[in-house]
């Protein structure tokens, strides 16, 4: 008895290996619905956290909030302020800890305080009566670390939602009582000064590896390793002023008040 030809049909339609024309069909259009659907979850994403970020005059005014209560608080506060730095980074999808990585020297400049105002003479006896005596001999020491380390998140979070350019805009607009040319020129130097320090970082990360590639061993002769960092640090940076000028003064006149 011979099957229905619709019958053939579907069990050759089954027996297709993937890789057949009808496979690869199906893959492709599995793809392309994948890449869709990530595609809008990103966009969402994207777009919500460009409503809920903080932009603007108003950025700035809660960066210098911020600092003001980083500065003032008492150590109790300045867990709930890591917390709210923290969250403010994630809202705007800050990866925190990459920027850990790429600032690890910065933080540990910061941790020195704690380091150098360990309360060694304090040390005596174990249990939890020396221990208590030890943490608070050491908390004004500590909280400086952990203040100055906040005073670089914050720092990192507002540069990463702000440009030079709106920096210069929101300080000339809180400034303006000042004046026009006073508030001008702390506002020009501000956002000049939040254009270079990403920029000489950069550089000095290429230069430490090119000099470590030429044989420099900080470990062994730390000060020739700077002078190997300091020279090509220092006439790039000429040059990038020279040039940050020029550009600026072509693209708005203002900068050359």
């Amino acid at each position: 008895m011979k099957a229905e030809p619709w019958r053939v049909g579907v069990v050759r339609l089954a027996g297709r290996r993937p890789g057949g024309r009808v496979g690869g069909m199906i893959a492709r259009t599995t793809r392309v619905t994948r890449t869709t659907r990530v595609t809008r979850t990103t966009r969402a994403t994207r777009t919500t956290r460009a409503t809920l970020a903080v932009r603007g005059v108003w950025r700035f005014v809660l960066y210098l909030a911020l600092q003001l209560a980083i500065l003032a608080s008492p150590p109790t506060w300045l867990a709930l302020l890591a917390v709210v730095v923290a969250l403010l980074g994630l809202v705007e999808g800050k990866d925190w800890p990459r920027w850990i990585l790429r600032s690890r020297f910065a933080l540990v400049a910061a941790l020195l305080p704690a380091a150098v105002g360990f309360p060694i003479a304090t040390v005596g006896g174990l249990g939890e009566a020396g221990f208590g005596a030890v943490l608070a001999a050491w908390v004004p020491a500590l909280s400086r670390s952990v203040r100055l380390a906040l005073v670089l998140a914050s720092a990192a979070w507002l540069s990463g939602g702000m440009s030079p350019v709106e920096l210069r805009d929101a300080l000339i607009t809180i400034l303006r009582p000042l004046g026009n040319r006073l508030g001008g020129r702390v506002a020009r130097s501000a956002s000049l000064t939040m254009a270079f320090l990403p920029w000489t970082a950069e550089e000095a990360r290429a230069a430490d590896e090119a000099a470590r590639l030429r044989g420099s061993d900080p470990s062994r002769r730390p000060v020739r390793h700077v002078v190997a960092l300091s020279v090509p640090l220092v006439s790039r940076s000429l040059e990038k002023a020279r040039r940050s000028s020029e550009a600026l003064s072509l693209r708005d006149p203002r900068f050359g008040e």
